[in-house]
């Protein structure tokens, strides 16, 4: 048999004073490249389009006890030059749900997470303005896109580095702060998350002060336990009975109570510059079960794997010497094999390379939609005689969908295959739906068509997409399309 391929406590300072889309151009080209091939198990593997989300606590979409509600934004936000509650003009210059990779999301109604506007950015999830109290948050959260490095799933190891910027906004906006280039470090599960921290610094007590912070390295999260797998990695980060120096901080560190415990040292002693310290650990308020950091998701997609090195040439030597019996003679001479005649191939028709153009896709509900069929592909087959009985089968498989600087699975892909042929031993291969998980739809291998003989038909296929509008930012995406004969 022979193979072919055609290539995301109470406040001191209170004491003291649409998400629409665009539909995305979907294309997918033909080419001709080897299948992808992952890394064997417990051998490391490269990631792409790694997403990072987190809404770090209850605290950060919570109602401010002065100022509205704190919020996150994306990106950095620049220098206001003074302590005040954004207006506005301020939001008009700062606020931002979008900005590079990271992209800012709450909860609606139904669950689903969409963008906020200025002014909801204090809602929950029904719509309801959040309050102070237990429980009251708007969700949320921070998503980081196109991260890339490295995994080992046997292992429980991974390096992933997530370019970007986010902004925690508190008080309305009287004290804020920025991290920046995230990187998670994963060995035996157990890591940490760093970052770099930036910002301006403000005082309760002393509304003019008014400070720019120097960039500093910080702890983002640390953790323990996580287990490291092919697609992706859910984190708890350690908060309940983490002990931290407080000194210069709003308030002292309390220790009691299931909901006592901290965010990494590194990153309290920067808020202690901000103004924000004490929202960072347990201080004894009635909100300290809000600042529990909340658990957060990354997800990614393995890419091929490189190919192996060529192992270096080597000799075996051996003498044979003169037997010293011969071997019977045969009762019968052989009798060599009978040759096939004729030969088997494919080509697209028309002799181009082929593929298909899915055109616009257009939105229905949560989900982008497009379909368009496959270039006709002509498999030629008149093999007669021999000894062999013919046969022979076709196999598709898409990579991830690229806009250069977007991804998506081939998971979103399916098909219908279709035949032409006088032989009833030609049969296309099942239907393939659309699917949400790393090797459903064709970002696995997935029969086209095949024949119990020989005999040569006309192959087709209805291609269907289906990819969930979180996933496919406006675009114009390309698939490499890999085709596989076997006769």
């Amino acid at each position: 048999m022979t193979e072919r391929r055609n290539r995301a406590g109470k406040s001191p300072w209170l004491n003291r004073a649409g998400a629409g889309l665009a539909a995305s151009a979907l294309v997918m080209g033909a080419g001709f490249a080897a299948a992808p091939a992952f890394a064997a198990e417990g051998g490391e593997s490269t990631v792409s389009n790694a997403t990072f989300s987190w809404r770090v606590n209850d605290e950060s979409g919570g109602g401010a006890f002065y100022g509205g509600c704190n919020f996150l934004v994306a990106g950095k936000v620049g220098d206001l030059g003074s302590a005040r509650v954004w207006g506005e003009a301020e939001a008009e210059q700062h606020y931002r749900t979008t900005d590079g990779n990271v992209t800012i999301t709450k909860p609606d109604s139904d669950g689903k997470q969409i963008a906020p506007t200025w002014g909801t950015k204090c809602q929950n999830a029904a719509g309801q303005t959040v309050r102070t109290h237990l429980g009251s948050t708007s969700g949320n959260q921070m998503n980081f896109a196109n991260g890339t490095g490295k995994v080992d799933a046997a292992g429980d190891n991974a390096s992933i580095d997530f370019p970007g910027a986010f902004t925690m906004v508190f008080y309305g906006g009287m004290t804020y702060w920025s991290v920046s280039n995230l990187h998670l470090e994963v060995t035996g599960g157990v890591g940490k998350i760093t970052g770099t921290a930036s910002g301006y610094g403000t005082d309760m007590h002393d509304l003019e002060k008014w400070v720019p912070l120097e960039d500093t390295p910080i702890d983002v999260a640390t953790f323990k336990g996580v287990d490291v797998t092919e697609t992706g990695i859910e984190i708890t980060p350690d908060y309940r009975g983490v002990e931290v120096n407080t000194e210069g901080g709003m308030s002292d560190q309390k220790r009691e109570g299931e909901n006592w415990g901290a965010f990494p040292q590194s990153w309290v002693d920067f808020n202690i510059q901000t103004g924000q310290s004490s929202y960072w650990y347990s201080s004894g308020g009635a909100v300290d079960p809000k600042k529990v950091a909340a658990p957060l998701s990354i997800g990614y997609t393995v890419d091929a794997a490189e190919p192996p090195a060529t192992a270096p040439e080597g000799n075996v030597d051996v003498t044979i010497p003169e037997a010293t019996t011969k071997p019977t003679d045969p009762t019968d001479p052989e009798v060599p094999p009978t040759e096939p005649k004729g030969k088997f191939g494919w080509a697209w028709e028309g002799g181009e390379p082929g593929g298909a153009d899915l055109a616009t896709a257009t939105q229905d509900g949560d989900n982008f939609v497009a379909q368009g069929n496959l270039d006709s592909i002509i498999v030629t087959d008149d093999r007669t005689g021999g000894d062999n009985q013919y046969s022979w089968s076709l196999s598709g498989q898409v990579s991830s969908f690229d806009s250069g600087k977007n991804k998506f699975s081939g998971s979103y892909l399916g098909w219908e295959p279709s035949v032409t042929a006088e032989s009833d031993a030609v049969k296309p291969g099942n239907k393939v739906n659309p699917g949400a998980g790393e090797t459903d739809g064709l970002a696995k291998s997935q029969l086209l068509a095949t024949s119990g003989a020989a005999a040569p038909a006309k192959v087709n296929a209805l291609l269907n997409l289906m990819v969930p509008v979180e996933k496919a930012p406006a675009g114009k995406y390309t698939a490499q399309l890999t085709i596989s004969a076997i006769s």
